[in-house]
């Protein structure tokens, strides 16, 4: 006979032979002997941690009353005074303790660990981290690790901590101040949900890094707006360069605020997605496999001179087509050319010829926002939502792609040369 071992688990023996009879059997009890393990350590983990903050806050008892059986009078003592149930924050959850008192002169004496124990901060941030992960109020109470004095929390105290976390974030971003950092290009863009647009700037700074200066609410993606974010901007004095490269799509109410704010130092990218859709939605459908080949095999062109005269081309052969889709590309041609225009090198074009920069960075709030079963308009809620998405979505930015050129690209695009550490 084999020899065999047993582990405990839950209450009974799961056995193992040398000799395995069924290998699913075999597969199921290294499953089960791992996930008792893991259910072992955390409690352990859980119980320890536990153990140490009892002993932190009697710690803080003895030296203000002495130790037990100690009877420490005078000036500056006080006197135990039993204990009462308590709680603390544990790893996003309140936890019951047993919280020992202490009096003087008559009034309770607060102990402070037990102060910062209870801080809910910490909490907040947890609450804030699930709920943008997805996790809803109903679910919340699911996703806790469960011990025996676990109190957990009710749905209507985990939407208190994620307003007031929400809040935070929210205000963090339209406060920033951006000391070391140089703008040089800014995306324009909104977000709708629930009836309002959220507007957004998603700034680009000298070293290619991408950071959100500001977001604003408005009913519609109209000038008032998207102004708002930028006189923002302008509040908390965060340095622009002299001239400065504004992308958006063809909304005139982003193009007159930006020209509005940046004035002569403006120069406005239209986004190439957009308008080729614009032009599209005008052609019938049997020339737009064409339309596209023309209008990409166009903007391949390296110089302004040689794009310029290959659009000529396909507003040609548009105008021979369909009238409306040949106006469609007309309108705003010229800033459609910017970056061939302003000599943007062509690695570097790629990442501002579409205002995919902003888009991408909105596709997670999108989603996440359409999870919402009830919007509250008449509340900060969308922008609290909005605010606490991109600063979740902005600690996962990488630099733009070729960032390597934009020193070079600045020197020409400003016409100086440009500080060394303001890149660096």
């Amino acid at each position: 006979m084999g020899r065999t071992t047993t582990f405990p688990y839950g209450g009974f023996q799961v056995k193992k032979n040398e000799r395995a009879e069924n290998s699913q059997t075999q597969s199921l009890a290294a499953d089960e002997f791992r996930d008792y393990i893991r259910t072992c350590l955390d409690s352990r983990v859980r119980e320890f941690a536990l153990g140490y903050v009892g002993a932190l806050i009697l710690e803080e008892i003895e030296t203000l009353c002495g130790k037990t059986g100690e009877h420490k009078r005078g000036r500056g003592f006080a006197h135990r005074g039993g204990s009462q149930r308590g709680s603390i924050v544990l790893d996003g959850e309140r936890v019951a303790i047993q919280k020992p008192r202490a009096r003087r002169n008559g009034k309770e004496v607060k102990l402070e660990r037990y102060e910062i124990l209870q801080d809910r901060s910490d909490l907040r941030e947890h609450v804030e981290r699930l709920m943008l992960a997805g996790v809803s109020t109903r679910n919340y109470e699911k996703t806790l690790r469960k011990t025996e004095a676990s109190l957990g929390l009710s749905r209507s105290a985990v939407s208190r901590e994620f307003v007031k976390s929400s809040r935070e974030s929210l205000n963090h971003l339209n406060s920033r101040r951006f000391p070391e950092q140089t703008f040089w290009c800014i995306v324009l863009d909104g977000i709708v949900f629930g009836g309002s647009v959220v507007s957004g700037a998603l700034g680009v700074d000298t070293a290619g890094n991408k950071h959100f200066p500001g977001i604003s609410e408005g009913s519609t993606e109209n000038a008032d707006s998207a102004l708002s974010v930028l006189q923002s901007i302008e509040s908390r004095d965060i340095r622009f360069t002299d001239r400065v490269l504004v992308v958006m799509d063809g909304s005139k109410a982003l193009e007159k605020a930006a020209r509005e704010f940046f004035g002569s130092r403006a120069e406005i990218q239209l986004c190439y997605l957009h308008k080729q859709r614009n032009v599209l939605a005008k052609l019938p459908r049997k020339y737009h496999a064409e339309f596209c080949k023309r209008y990409k095999q166009a903007f391949s062109a390296n110089s302004y001179e040689d794009v310029a005269s290959e659009m000529r081309s396909v507003l040609s052969w548009l105008e021979s087509i369909s009238y409306s889709a040949s106006q469609s590309l007309q309108e705003g041609l010229e800033a459609l050319l910017t970056l061939h225009r302003i000599n943007m090198p062509p690695k570097l074009r790629t990442s501002f010829y579409t205002t995919n920069l902003i888009d991408s960075a909105f596709s997670n709030p999108r989603s996440q926002l359409n999870r919402v079963k009830r919007s509250r308009p008449q509340t900060d809620q969308v922008l609290r939502w909005v605010g606490s998405l991109l600063l979740s979505q902005e600690e996962q930015f990488r630099k733009v792609r070729s960032y390597t050129h934009i020193h070079e690209f600045l020197n020409t695009f400003l016409d100086k040369k440009i500080d060394e550490r303001i890149s660096a």
